[in-house]
């Protein structure tokens, strides 16, 4: 066992390559709090991760929380219990004491039976392991659960399975004694609206300790309904236009060394809306010019012809998408951001090799959304029928559940049909868990994570603590004030130049 210099214990020297190598680990403390939320969500993303579930982390995440504040109150009520001299274990003294318990125990001022949980022997173990079609995670802790306990969770959880709505809950079965009824079912419903049984679920008494356990299948449909889904979308992929010709066009003169910078320019001045962009891009905060550029030739000199031809492609793409997924423009906005981060931090970490490709790779990151969403409704209640799952709400997650595949997934298969190279196709795949990204682009794989990290925190989406360490070590940022820096100076880039192009 690993002993750590903080307020949770891991049993396992490195969680990562525990995941990767499939060697079940625990993570153990006695009082859930910021330092042992950040490093549980931590695991549980990169658990989920490994088998490509990630569109499953919120829920995942949300139910875990709500099992491990179950157990620490649980905890806490044996200790409530002792120091009142109670014997929970008779039914007066058990109503005598839940009467009081949640108003005397949870004190903003009062921090007495806090100070014993931490000090005593009681613990919650969050537990992760593996079988040949499951992840789980398991909640024990070591206040064995009462048989009214049991009953009453157990019943909880089959009716939540039934509820059509939360409000429901609400003159069913709210607990106004413990106060924990409502969020046990809010989370089982979380479950059950992502497809999965009430088996996922189970909670229950082995020898002195309570465990609950979540299992979730690797993966929510079979091989064959798999293979099926993924023949639909292709389908539905092949049917995407290819790069426009004279986008292409311009690509192959950009290759050209014999072709000069003037019959580029000529070229692409036939082309109204790429000229436009190319100017603004000269324009941006990104070319620091002490005039302003008002020539394409001027332009293409200043962006110089690798800028260019990442350019063309990204405009090739918004002609696909603005003649078939017009609908999207605010996520194609969030995208444009995501492309500015993204090359800001390669040109501040010093590899401007790769800034043009960190910008069409954070441009394109969520070209799978889109297709996912765009699915034709016919299309999309057959895929829902051949995954077995239905009835579902029309959210980003839940439609990735019944694909079966991630919107990473998705988007690498895109850029393959659009022949893009190996390593945009890998950045798309891999931006929300680099890791697993092919050693050679593993860098470029990270800034396009590291750029989405830092909208995901300006959104509340994610905080620093749940970064992997391995992205941060491998761009040298060593700490949390370094990479907050870094996240100020990109912020503030963007956010002039968006008032440079008002």
């Amino acid at each position: 066992m690993t002993e750590q210099k903080t307020s949770y214990t891991l049993s396992s020297a490195d969680y990562s390559n525990s995941i990767d190598s499939g060697e079940d680990f625990y993570l153990q403390f006695r009082n859930f709090h910021y330092e042992n939320e950040a490093v549980l969500i931590k695991i549980i993303y990169r658990f989920l991760e490994k088998y490509d579930i990630q569109y499953l982390k919120e829920t995942v995440v949300n139910v875990a929380k709500e099992l491990i504040n179950n157990a620490v109150k649980a905890n806490v009520k044996r200790i409530y219990f002792q120091l009142k001299e109670l014997d929970i274990n008779k039914t007066e003294d058990y109503r005598a004491g839940m009467e009081t318990f949640k108003d005397e125990t949870y004190r903003p001022d009062d921090t007495t039976y806090l100070d014993k949980l931490i000090s005593s022997d009681l613990f919650v173990r969050v537990i992760f392991s593996t079988t040949d079609t499951l992840l789980r995670v398991s909640i024990l802790n070591n206040s064995p659960i009462l048989d009214v306990e049991l009953s009453k969770i157990q019943a909880r959880i089959k009716k939540a399975f039934k509820y059509v709505d939360i409000a429901e809950a609400f003159d069913d079965v709210l607990d106004d004694s413990e106060g924990a009824g409502l969020g046990l079912i809010m989370t089982t419903m979380l479950l059950k609206n992502c497809g999965l049984s009430q088996e996922t679920l189970q909670v229950g008494r082995k020898d002195n300790f309570t465990m609950a356990s979540l299992s979730i299948p690797k993966s929510l449909t079979n091989q064959e309904s798999q293979r099926k889904i993924a023949e639909e979308i292709v389908k539905e992929i092949d049917e995407i236009p290819t790069i426009p010709e004279n986008i292409k066009n311009i690509q192959r003169m950009c290759s050209n060394p014999e072709v000069t910078i003037k019959e580029i320019s000529e070229t692409i001045s036939h082309d109204a809306g790429l000229t436009a962009s190319i100017l603004k891009l000269a324009n941006s905060a990104g070319y620091m010019t002490s005039r302003k550029i008002e020539t394409l030739t001027d332009a293409i000199k200043i962006i110089g012809i690798r800028g260019i031809n990442t350019l063309l492609i990204a405009t090739g793409v918004m002609k696909i998408v603005d003649s078939r997924y017009k609908k999207f423009e605010k996520m194609w906005k969030d995208s444009y951001k995501r492309a500015f981060y993204a090359q800001k931090i390669a040109m501040q970490l010093k590899m401007t090799k790769i800034s043009d490709f960190a910008y069409l790779s954070g441009l394109l990151a969520d070209i799978g959304y889109m297709i996912i969403l765009s699915l034709k409704p016919d299309l999309w209640k057959r895929l829902q029928e051949i995954a077995g799952i239905k009835g579902l709400d029309a959210s980003i997650p839940l439609e990735e559940i019944s694909l079966g595949t991630s919107h990473n997934s998705l988007g690498a298969m895109i850029c393959a049909k659009w022949r893009f190279n190996e390593a945009l196709i890998s950045a798309i795949e891999f931006h929300h868990r680099p890791y697993m990204a092919p050693e050679k682009f593993r860098q470029l794989v990270n800034i396009v994570y590291l750029a989405t990290s830092c909208i995901d925190i300006e959104s509340g989406k994610m905080r620093f603590e749940f970064i992997h360490e391995d992205a941060l070590t491998s761009l040298k940022i060593q700490d949390k004030k370094i990479f907050e820096t870094l996240h100020a100076v990109i912020k503030q880039a963007y956010e002039k130049q968006n008032k440079a192009t008002i």
